[in-house]
C-alpha cells in the first residue's frame, strides 16, 4: 500500500449502544439502533445501554477515491490472517479501523508487512 500512512490515535475508544448522540464522538451509526464510537474517557458522561471497551483507532492517511476497489479487502485479509477482528468505518475521503488494544502491535506489524507506513501509537 504504497504512499499510504496509517495513523495510530493515542486514545483508547469504546463502542457503545446509546439512546442519544453523545457530545464528543468519533463515529455514530444509526439504522437498527444508535451506536457511538467514543474516547473511553468520555464514557462517564454518556448514558449507555451496552458497551465494549479497549479499541484503538487506525486511520489511513490518504484520500481514497470512491471507486477504489479492494483496499479494505486487502487490509482486512492481512488482519484476518493474524486472527485480528476489526470494526471498519469509512468517511467521505478515507477509511478507519478499530482493533482491540491487545492486538495493536500485531495489527501494525501485519499492516507493515503489506506495505503501510505507521505513525503514532
Amino acid at each position: 500500500m504504497e504512499n499510504v500512512r496509517v495513523k495510530v490515535h493515542e486514545e483508547t475508544f469504546a463502542v457503545a449502544k446509546v439512546d442519544r448522540v453523545p457530545e464528543n464522538f468519533f463515529a455514530v451509526v444509526d439504522y437498527n439502533g444508535l451506536t457511538a464510537v467514543v474516547p473511553e474517557n468520555e464514557l462517564e458522561k454518556l448514558e449507555r445501554l451496552e458497551c465494549e471497551r479497549g479499541f484503538r483507532l487506525l486511520t489511513f492517511e490518504a484520500e481514497l477515491p470512491f471507486d477504489l476497489v479492494g483496499f479494505m479487502a486487502r487490509v482486512s485479509a492481512a488482519l484476518a490472517e493474524k486472527d485480528i477482528s476489526i470494526l471498519v468505518f469509512s468517511s467521505y475521503s478515507t477509511d478507519h479501523v478499530l482493533v482491540r488494544d491487545k492486538d495493536l502491535d500485531q495489527a501494525l506489524n501485519a499492516l507493515r508487512e503489506i506495505g503501510f507506513e505507521v505513525s503514532g501509537g
